[in-house]
């Protein structure tokens, strides 16, 4: 240690004693009844397709690239169950934490790494991504191996070829990880590439812009995908909704009074560390100002500021706090030391609210409610691809791996005409668009999509999150529909519609007899 031990001892036990409990906080969140959500439902059928399919399924459904999905494909190939593919971006997320120390250590001591590493791993945020199945944590890894890349070349002052080697991989890995990765890859390769034009190091910088260029072409696809897809983010100066983004992307789930707490902690994240000479590039190039950036697209250009988006730069808001924080108590500021820990410890709060408080909303128990209690020859419609691959992981103890691309709703308008034009030009075959409009489980069919020809022949179906909670479906209105069975789990929805046929006093058939309380058609599990 490069200062007085016997004085930071304390503070070092207190500081590993909280990365200790990060981590503790996210055993515990995978070792807890598993359950997988819309999207890591969505993660977990592309993971489990044929190899080839893992791309194709990727460029067909998702704004994502498929570097991520190729990654679970390899680790489905030990087992299949929740808990294993939760563990993934658990074992991810812890490992982000000793990566990030380890990078930090190397450039700015071991004071700042230990507060960096604290920091990160008490964001609640990071709790949420190590237990979802889905490629943030992956991205943690990347981003921090970028930047520990780009750190190595400005301090040398020169850009080897192994290094320019380096970022190229490691620009296109983030890049092809998420969506927005070559967003993160940019501010990195500027915030090095500045540096080095400061430092007077012009060729380098040059040979910098070379590699990155390369990397800026890997970024056309997740740009012409993205463009395409349609994304979730605030579309107008909104300040309650852009106070809960704010307030999920720093405290976490299920923190109180979210539309201003986010607004309330966030000068503490970005201020302080502008304070200080060290932390203020880092604070400045790569927190503050894509944020900034961030917000200026999504009011001008297209919705992309969401709460997930800005957690892509968590490691180095923690980096900068951990700057800033060691600064502090090095110079014995007690108010700023005070500062330091009560946001360490709000941090540490807000995580085990985020544990002990949020519950992701699951398929499981739904579907299994539904297989016990419906007849054995239902029929199930679903509104989207990740509750139809939801049923079927869970039906019947599942139905074993398949494509996700093998059963899709048909086709219209320019989907249509663009898989007329691929059967033309002899590549069919790939089965982009599916091979079957619904899957069948012994004598059950379901199916992706609400198709009309089933709602107006069928005597009896069943919706799972409908869109109106008394069968009236859209498009499908008028044919004498009632809703004759309810049940919910853990936020998903499920209703059984069936027609007025039945005259007054006849029984119900056996599958809508079946009621979840005495009093109520509605049960919470």
């Amino acid at each position: 240690m490069d200062i007085d031990t016997s004085r930071r001892r304390p503070l070092v036990v207190f500081l590993t004693l909280l990365i200790l409990a990060g981590v503790t906080l996210r055993i515990v969140n995978v070792l807890m009844e598993p359950s997988l959500w819309a999207d890591e439902i969505f993660s977990v059928s592309l993971a489990e397709s044929p190899l080839v399919d893992v791309v194709l399924a990727t460029l067909r459904f998702d704004t994502h690239p498929p570097l991520y999905y190729l990654q679970l494909h390899g680790w489905a190939a030990v087992a299949d169950s929740d808990r294993w593919f939760i563990m993934n971006s658990t074992l991810q997320s812890i490992a982000a934490i000793a990566v990030l120390f380890m990078s930090c250590r190397k450039f700015f001591g071991f004071g700042p790494a230990i507060w960096a590493a604290a920091i990160f791993a008490l964001m609640p945020l990071q709790l949420f991504f190590a237990e979802n199945v889905r490629m943030y944590p992956m991205v943690m890894i990347l981003a921090i191996g970028l930047w520990y890349v780009l750190q190595r070349i400005e301090q040398d002052g020169r850009a080897s070829t192994r290094h320019l080697w380096a970022v190229l991989g490691l620009g296109l890995a983030l890049t092809f990880t998420h969506g927005l990765g070559f967003f993160v890859a940019f501010f990195l390769f500027l915030s090095t590439a500045l540096r080095l034009m400061y430092l007077a190091h012009r060729r380098e910088m040059f040979r910098l812009i070379a590699a990155y260029a390369l990397v800026a072409l890997g970024a056309l696809y997740p740009l012409a995908i993205g463009m395409i897809r349609q994304t979730e983010g605030i579309a107008a100066w909104d300040l309650p909704t852009i106070g809960i983004h704010l307030t999920l992307t720093l405290l976490g789930m299920e923190f109180p009074w979210p539309t201003v707490a986010g607004f309330l902690i966030l000068p503490l994240i970005l201020l302080l560390p502008m304070t200080q000479p060290r932390a203020r590039w880092t604070a400045g190039m790569l927190v503050l100002l894509p944020l900034c950036v961030l917000i200026w697209i999504s009011m001008l250009f297209k919705p992309v500021f969401i709460y997930r988006t800005l957690g892509l730069f968590h490691p180095f808001a923690a980096i900068a706090l951990g700057i800033y924080a060691d600064a502090v108590f090095r110079a014995r500021m007690p108010i700023q030391q005070t500062t330091a820990v009560a946001v360490l410890m709000l941090m540490f709060i807000a995580s085990v609210n985020y544990t002990a408080r949020f519950e992701k909303e699951g398929y499981s128990e739904l579907v299994g409610t539904w297989e016990e209690r419906s007849a054995t020859d239902s029929i199930m419609l679903t509104n989207s691809p990740s509750e139809f691959w939801a049923i079927l992981r869970y039906l019947d103890n599942g139905t074993g791996r398949s494509s996700a691309l093998a059963v899709q709703p048909p086709v219209r308008h320019q989907m249509l005409a663009l898989k007329e034009k691929l059967e033309a030009a002899g590549v069919g075959g790939l089965n982009l668009f599916g091979r079957s409009d619904h899957a069948a489980v012994g004598m059950r069919k379901v199916y992706p999509y609400l198709p009309e020809e089933i709602v107006a022949s069928e005597p009896s179906f069943w919706v799972l999150n409908p869109p109106a909670r008394d069968c009236t479906l859209p498009d499908v209105q008028g044919h004498g529909l009632r809703k004759t069975d309810e049940f919910s789990s853990k936020g998903q929805h499920l209703i059984r519609c069936q027609r007025h046929a039945i005259s007054a006093g006849s029984p119900l058939p056996k599958e809508s007899r079946y009621r979840l309380t005495s009093s109520s058609s509605v049960a919470n599990f």
